[in-house]
């Protein structure tokens, strides 16, 4: 009976976890499309906190659109040459599995250059959570995602030197916590 305890215990709490992830249609209405405010997406994340294992939906029509993961300076000059990686089957999901600066384009035409472009910096799983902080000012490098999917894209990263953040952040440290102490009942 115990074991069952612990057992159920545990899925409960893993369950917990995930739940307070976020899930965010980029764009919102709009999708992944050229804007017509050059600063639409910097609006759009300005009010949202980032946080390790929140995901990233990037919806728009194939062939007219695509997502880009780049450099910070390729963002900033909309240089669309040689992205990180470039998903190009509609719906792209990013899964942010590490804390720090993410940047995305569009490699259509001069889409970047309309405002077609989002940074965004995510922050540990128990991090801010005062709306904004640590939303659309990313800073110090970190690594970009880099796995790739058919349609889908679930990023893996490390995270940077002397951060604290797993896959879940503070979610996996209470987990382990709670069936620690559940395993001593």
């Amino acid at each position: 009976m115990a074991g069952v305890f612990k057992t159920v215990t545990f899925m409960v709490l893993v369950f917990a976890a995930v739940v307070f992830a976020e899930d965010y249609d980029v764009g919102d209405d709009l999708e992944w499309t050229r804007p017509t405010d050059l600063e639409y997406y910097t609006t759009w994340a300005a009010g949202k906190t980032f946080r390790v294992g929140d995901e990233l939906e990037f919806d728009f029509l194939a062939g007219r659109h695509d997502v880009a993961l780049v450099s910070k300076d390729a963002y900033e000059n909309c240089e669309k040459a040689k992205p990180i990686r470039l998903m190009t089957t509609p719906p792209v999901k990013i899964m942010l599995n590490t804390t720090g600066p993410q940047y995305f384009i569009c490699t259509f035409g001069d889409h970047c250059r309309f405002g077609q472009k989002l940074a965004v910096d995510v922050v540990g799983a128990g991090g801010a959570t005062t709306p904004g902080a640590g939303s659309t000012t990313p800073g110090a490098a970190g690594t970009p995602p880099t796995t790739p999917g058919a349609g889908t894209t679930t990023t893996t990263t490390t995270p940077p030197a002397g951060s604290a953040a797993s896959s879940l952040g503070g979610a996996t440290f209470l987990v382990a916590f709670v069936s620690a102490v559940v395993a001593l009942f």
